[in-house]
């Protein structure tokens, strides 16, 4: 049979393969203690790691314990201190409330009634929008859902008669239709006219930042009507309307959801002072200076 040199070839390399997997092998059998070693090292220096780890979590769960018991005490003393630092400050004023936007969240406006009332405010009147076709694109879905003939004013009219029914306080059919197409909630249909206004802001939906819309058209009609206009939104609103209020002059609060936010609100009002307070870049000051008269007679109760 003639030799096939393919077979050959093929052969000797099959045993060059099988020689260098032999020696890798005997290799690897001849240093197994030292690499036994390396994986005993290994794995104390695993243990080590895991330990600190567990240590300094539990070192952070203690202060976290630690930070949790200083804020509730610090939650309690606002809760106490408020009453004393704002009551009576805003006595005999009638405030109300429209609150732009229905994704800030309705229990901030319980919330602010509960401040403005320790300091001796009435606040008769409560407007929460609900969800509105956008304004800027659908003009005429909204308008037609309020049996409207819509033009490019058709809105600002609106807004503006809402403005005026909400500050007079006089019996008008415009909230009542608002309301009964489900565009807003009103808290009470009260006859008190209003001497402040507090257009509560911000947005939590890009979809839903309608400053210009909406909130600037009431602001500009409120001053108009001859009321104190304060523009406030929470702290933790994803896009601000507080550079807007600012631009319209404005009081404006950029942490109404936090005690400083309430008490600078409370502050201002009762000093008359048109300021921009909170803790954003928009803001003058944290809070307003406290009057020498409301400081006397803060010191006089």
């Amino acid at each position: 049979m003639p030799l096939d040199f393919r077979y050959y070839i093929s052969s000797l390399a099959a045993i060059f393969l099988a020689l260098g997997i032999g020696i890798a092998i005997g290799g690897a059998l001849m240093n197994n203690g030292e690499l036994t070693k390396s994986q005993e090292q290994l794995i104390i220096n695993l243990e080590q790691e895991f330990e600190q780890l567990r240590k300094e979590k539990k070192n952070l769960q203690a202060g976290l314990t630690e930070r949790e018991v200083e804020l509730e005490v610090l939650r309690q003393f606002n809760r106490e201190v408020l009453p004393l630092m704002v009551s009576g400050l805003l006595r005999d004023r009638k405030i109300g409330i429209i609150k732009t936007n229905h994704t800030v969240p309705t229990a901030l406006i319980d919330n602010l009634i509960k401040v403005l009332k320790l300091a001796g405010a009435e606040v008769p009147k409560v407007v929460a929008f609900n969800t509105w076709p956008d304004p800027g694109t659908e003009h005429k879905a909204l308008a037609a859902s309020l049996g409207l003939e819509e033009d490019p004013l058709w809105l600002n009219r609106l807004l503006a008669a809402l403005a005026v029914e909400v500050v007079s306080g006089q019996a008008g059919s415009l909230l009542a239709s608002l309301q009964a197409h489900g565009l807003i909630q009103i808290n009470e249909e009260s006859k008190i006219p209003l001497d402040t206004l507090i257009l509560l802001g911000g947005s939590f939906e890009e979809k839903t930042n309608w400053a210009d819309q909406l909130d600037l058209v009431l602001a500009k009609e409120l001053k108009r009507s001859g009321v104190t206009v304060a523009g406030v939104e929470p702290l933790t609103a994803q896009y601000s309307y507080i550079p807007k209020y600012k631009n319209s002059g404005l009081l404006t609060i950029d942490n109404i959801d936090t005690f400083p936010g309430q008490v600078a609100l409370i502050l201002a009002l009762a000093g008359g002072e048109h300021g921009h307070f909170g803790v954003k870049a928009t803001a003058r000051n944290l809070l307003p200076k406290l009057p020498g008269g409301l400081i006397k007679e803060v010191g006089g109760r």
